[in-house]
């Protein structure tokens, strides 16, 4: 089963769409979309897909790959403003 997994994120620096790094984002498993939230200056929201059995495991699986984007983006500092929102699509 499919699961749709976001997470608002604040970003010290914008973001700048020439820099490797943040390339490489959208070549991460699962990737939908990393969309700066309107009025907010530095912060986004990052939406993901993964593969699960359960909704227990999406979860555990949204978690490690969240660690995996946050990664990615070392250089922006990135700061999850909330834990990973994970649902059935």
């Amino acid at each position: 089963m499919k699961y749709l997994a976001s997470v608002p994120l604040e970003i010290d620096k914008p973001l700048s769409a020439s820099d490797p790094d943040v390339r490489s984002v959208s070549r991460l498993p699962g990737f939908k979309a990393l969309e700066p939230v309107a009025g907010h200056a530095g912060r986004y929201t990052l939406t993901f897909e993964v593969e699960a059995g359960s909704r227990r495991d999406a979860i555990d699986a949204s978690d490690e790959l969240m660690v995996e984007y946050e990664n990615v983006l070392n250089a922006y500092h990135p700061r999850r403003l909330t834990a990973v929102a994970t649902e059935a699509i």
